[in-house]
């Protein structure tokens, strides 16, 4: 979404963020400027701006800006988080941008000629033919284009259409209020829908869900979602719980539209499945969808080569599956790369392409085996066009949920009962799943002492010394020790 403000407001808006997540703490002008890449007469230019723009704005007021020798500061004496001064500042400038006006207002009415926008925009038409003409190549990625003398001034097939507009109006938005929210017909307010929701989903989870749900109520009117029986076959083992799904399924008026409504909530929300569930759809779909066989004969080819010494667990397993058959399906469905949604679609798309390139290249373990997994198994349900897509997001997902294991030797002879406090204290602090500990010092990555007796410098080993094992510091100590290992550990897997 930053895409549609101007260079000045984004500016601004970084500006800001630097100084609300250090709230109360100094600034340098030299690291700002560096981070910016402004000069500092910009960059006193935009201080000065931003300070009148927050004053102006009743939610955001409440900030105090300081303007100190070679730094700025800023305060926060409210009760509210920073979180809200982000989102409530983002769109006040989107409000500003003119390429976020025609998007808002084409979703408000429909223009027959550009002539009519331009002049409720108060615009010429050449400087608005440009804006479009912009808009178009990041709408290129929903498969959408803007257009005149047309039902819709959004033009492209239903799915897209619908894909755009929760992701717009949710990331406008971002939980400040929910649009749509009167004439519709679905509520979910009641005290049944209230409940059976709030037992399972933080607000945001359930304002996301309400979005989708109007959104969804409202255009199925204008135009039906149709779904491939593949996907639909597929889309009804996505069901969510019974109790929720009774409070939502009598809104939609079509089977298909209910199903749609469950892939877009995937789509746009994370773990809305918890991972009890994952495990259970996993077991419960049926081998003979080419969609699902395809996805379980990647991972278990992409098991054989990254968990080598060690199985996946099943939860791990039925994890990696489902988002790679969410990927899978939003290839083949949406045609658009499913990574898009981890990062803002509407920002430069070539900077994003360019970001997604170098974090494979960064992984080179996983693009040589999906190019090997390609040539050994022709019958892949996806068109080789969707190589690299699926590529980075076995790559996203390697990041995601390997372990790397760190082996651990403790020997503590001060005492009779230190070696047993410092192993089950290292079990409280860290997953029990990515460290292990030996008797043997020669197979320790770490090994943790209290003297130095014999052991040889030339070991693999890296060694902790202890003196006392109820020392807080020590403990500070030991933990970023180990979690060096377990990075350093985590880079040699990938």
């Amino acid at each position: 979404m930053e895409f549609f403000l101007n260079d000045k407001n984004n500016k601004k808006l970084e500006l800001f963020k630097e100084l609300i997540f250090r709230e109360g703490n100094k600034v340098s002008f030299a690291y700002l400027q560096h981070y910016l890449d402004i000069s500092l007469s910009t960059l006193k230019r935009y201080f000065n701006e931003l300070e009148a723009d927050i004053q102006h704005n009743e939610n955001l007021n409440m900030l105090i800006f300081e303007r100190n020798t070679g730094s700025f500061q800023l305060n926060n004496d409210s009760d509210f988080q920073i979180d809200y001064f982000v989102v409530h500042l983002r769109f006040y400038y989107l409000n500003e941008s003119l390429k976020f006006k025609i998007i808002s207002n084409i979703f408000a009415k429909n223009y027959s000629t550009a002539d009519e926008l331009a002049d409720e925009l108060f615009v010429s038409i050449p400087y608005l033919y440009k804006q479009i003409n912009a808009l178009n190549e990041q709408l290129k990625n929903f498969h959408l284009k803007l257009v005149f003398n047309s039902d819709e001034n959004l033009f492209g097939e239903e799915k897209h259409l619908r894909m755009f507009v929760f992701y717009f109006y949710w990331n406008t938005y971002r939980g400040i209020t929910v649009p749509f929210k009167t004439g519709l017909g679905c509520d979910l307010s009641y005290p049944d829908a209230v409940h059976c929701l709030q037992k399972r989903y933080s607000e945001s989870v359930i304002k996301r869900i309400e979005l989708i749900l109007r959104i969804s109520t409202l255009r199925q009117h204008k135009s039906q979602i149709h779904l491939p029986e593949e996907i639909r076959n597929v889309m009804r083992s996505f069901e969510l719980s019974k109790e929720i799904s009774s409070v939502i399924e009598k809104y939609f008026i079509t089977e298909d539209e209910f199903l749609f409504f469950n892939l877009m909530i995937r789509t746009f929300i994370s773990d809305i499945d918890s991972p009890e569930e994952k495990t259970l759809l996993f077991n419960s779909l049926s081998r003979s969808s080419r969609l699902v066989y395809s996805s379980e004969l990647l991972i278990d080819e992409y098991e054989k080569d990254f968990y080598l010494s060690i199985p996946m667990t099943p939860r791990i397993k039925a994890n990696i599956f489902y988002y790679t058959l969410l990927g899978v399906i939003h290839s083949i469905y949406f045609e658009v790369n499913p990574l898009y949604f981890f990062k803002q679609i509407m920002s430069t798309m070539q900077d994003q392409n360019d970001y997604l390139k170098k974090y494979v290249k960064r992984h080179p373990k996983n693009y040589n085996f999906y190019k090997k997994f390609r040539k050994r198994h022709p019958e892949m349900i996806l068109d080789s066009s969707f190589n690299y897509t699926i590529c980075m997001l076995l790559t996203f997902l390697t990041d995601m949920f390997s372990l790397p294991t760190v082996s651990i030797y403790i020997q503590y002879s001060s005492n009779n009962f230190g070696s047993v406090f410092i192993k089950n204290r290292l079990l409280t602090l860290f997953n029990p799943d990515t460290i292990t500990f030996t008797t043997h010092i020669e197979e320790a990555d770490i090994a943790i002492i209290d003297n130095v007796e014999m052991h040889s410098e030339t070991k693999r080993q890296e060694f902790f010394f202890v003196n006392d094992f109820l020392d807080e510091k020590m403990w500070l100590e030991l933990i970023i020790f180990i979690q060096k290992i377990i990075l350093a550990n985590k880079k040699k897997l990938n």
